[in-house]
């Protein structure tokens, strides 16, 4: 007499590698056939009747309606194994380097160069070393050796849950998130340069596992912060500083992870450039080398390793309804006028001699119009600026007072330049909408850029300051 059997020894269980919580979804037995799965593990395929590691025909469930952000790929005996997140097993690639999470030859974070190619069914080809298959598809019948050493192999996948803060509740809270996109190897596929017009995905969390993102250019808001999904990178700026053209050009920053003050750092957003703007940490040209990119769209996937190992990037948006400019530009400095967005400028009529007197004092932006009185003549100097902080301008007291129709005055600083420089105003005897005072000359000031930034007797004229920047604020330093 002559007996066969297939004897197929008693199997550990995979599912508790790494952490655990995995579920099998596909199979294929020790033999000289890989999986016969063409999808490229995009889970759409299902064949064969569900069953174990020690089922001796292959099988597979679907999984591409499973949540699940890892895969695991593991020999049927789960002595050779490794783990990775779903973006680095999907994606197109050749022979490129993808993150693994740790694997039973390296116990920790590493690459291995793999291939995924558009129209490839025997991709992707997953390998935990240079030819130690774990994973073809298509029925390919190289490197088979490893299956029938070690009973065939499997595929697992799970959702694994990181705990991670509330980004929402930085610096002071209140934040909307608007725009997210995963941990992978691509940023926003925006390109609407942050107008807030962009629509797709379904809205999600801060670390969810799509791209997505929500309209808001309707919505009232004066600050952006851009973090990473973990928010341990992250960073404030107002929306004016980050919505206008500039190239390298060095932006006002209210405060971020790795500076608590307000500095300045140079970013893209060009006109011609849809994928900006270009957000970091430290200015544009060095941050790419140190991982601090926060911010980019159309896709792009430069920079992309703070995605990968922050768990992707967010953007929020919210109404900071508090005047605090004047922080940002030194200490001793006193608020002592204020309007709020409208169609029109402030109603004293004291030509800022300090006299005027209305309203109830408060430091939100949405106050009604208040002024307190102060003492001119000790006056040192003025800072003038608008609710959003966009347009801000210092000047001596000597050049703020005093009769004067067109003629230059000093500007000791300004959101325009640095540096000192002069620029013709107006403050006439009888003109109780003096004085005029804008960064630029007044006669070339344009009004829809808010180069106006003080006027008075409630007129309407230039008013585009208080209308789209969210009012206009003076303050004084004896």
């Amino acid at each position: 007499d002559v007996y066969i059997r297939n004897k197929v020894p008693r199997l550990p269980d995979c599912t508790k590698l790494s952490g655990g919580g995995w579920t099998l979804v596909r199979h294929v037995p020790g033999g000289r056939k890989w999986h016969p799965a063409r999808d490229q593990l995009r889970g759409t395929q299902q064949y064969g009747k569900k069953g174990t590691t020690r089922s001796l025909t292959p099988w597979s469930v679907r999984f591409d309606t499973m949540r699940f952000n890892e895969f695991m790929f593991a020999t049927s005996d789960c002595k050779k194994w490794l783990v990775a997140k779903r973006y680095s097993v999907l994606g197109w690639y050749k022979g490129k380097r993808r993150r693994v999470e740790t694997s039973s030859r390296i116990g920790r974070l590493h690459a291995l160069r793999w291939m995924r190619r558009k129209g490839k069914s025997q991709d992707p080809k997953i390998t935990l070393a240079p030819r130690q298959l774990l994973y073809a598809g298509g029925g390919f019948r190289r490197s088979t050796g490893i299956l029938q050493t070690h009973y065939g192999a499997g595929v697992y996948v799970r959702q694994k849950v990181t705990f991670v803060r509330d980004c929402s509740k930085l610096v002071g809270g209140g934040w909307k998130l608007v725009r997210h996109t995963p941990a992978g190897y691509h940023w926003h596929p925006a390109v609407d340069q942050l107008r807030g017009t962009a629509s797709y995905g379904k809205k999600g969390t801060a670390t969810s596992g799509w791209a997505w993102s929500v309209p808001f250019s309707a919505v009232k808001f004066n600050q952006f912060m851009f973090a990473t999904g973990d928010c341990k990178k992250w960073i404030v700026s107002d929306k004016a500083a980050v919505l206008s053209w500039y190239k390298n050009g060095r932006r006002d920053v209210l405060k971020s992870s790795i500076n608590s003050n307000a500095h300045k750092i140079r970013w893209h957003r060009r006109k011609a450039a849809k994928s900006d703007p270009l957000i970091t940490l430290r200015d544009v040209r060095s941050a790419s080398a140190k991982n601090e990119w926060l911010y980019l769209g159309g896709g792009r996937h430069l920079g992309t390793a703070i995605l990968r190992n922050h768990l992707g990037a967010n953007v929020f948006i919210r109404m900071k309804d508090v005047v605090d400019c004047a922080a940002r530009r030194g200490r001793g400095w006193i608020h002592v006028r204020h309007v709020p967005a409208g169609l029109s400028w402030h109603p004293a009529k004291d030509y800022l001699n300090g006299t005027a007197k209305y309203g109830k004092p408060s430091n939100k932006l949405s106050a009604p119009a208040w002024s307190i009185a102060f003492n001119a003549k000790r006056v040192k100097e003025f800072l003038f600026a608008s609710g959003d902080c966009a347009q801000w301008l210092i000047a001596p007291r000597k050049s703020v007072l005093g009769w004067y129709s067109g003629s230059a005055r000093v500007i000791t600083s300004s959101s325009r330049h640095r540096m000192a420089y002069k620029a013709r105003w107006y403050r006439r005897k009888g003109q109780w909408t003096d004085p005029w005072i804008t960064t630029t000359d007044f006669k070339r000031a344009k009004v829809g850029d808010g180069n106006i930034l003080y006027a008075a007797g409630g007129i309407v004229a230039g008013s585009a300051t208080v209308q789209h920047h969210g009012g206009a604020d003076v303050f004084i330093r004896y």
